[in-house]
């Protein structure tokens, strides 16, 4: 049986709250001391995609000029012959 829409997925939330369980105990034994130059900034490379929100491209766009379609329902295609049909879709 499916779980009732909008319900928190049980072993989903449990399993992230084991990460973040297991990265704060990690977090706690680092010492920025005994780390390199690198390490440190690998880290903090790493440590900002969780703190700082990504920024989203924004896309400037021209304004878009309204266009008109005209739409032509043919119930059979059998009443018309390939050239009716060719001048129609080329709008000829």
């Amino acid at each position: 049986m499916p779980r009732p829409k909008g319900s928190v997925n049980k072993i989903t939330s449990e399993i992230k709250e084991k990460i973040a369980d297991l990265v704060s105990n990690v977090f706690e034994t680092l010492d920025p001391n005994t780390m390199t130059q690198q390490e440190k900034l690998k880290f903090i490379q790493i440590g900002l995609q969780y703190v700082v929100p990504r920024l989203r491209s924004i896309e400037q766009k021209e304004p878009v000029e309204d266009q008109t379609f005209i739409i032509e329902i043919i119930d059979k295609l059998e009443k018309y012959d390939d050239t009716e049909l060719d001048n129609a879709i080329k709008n000829q």
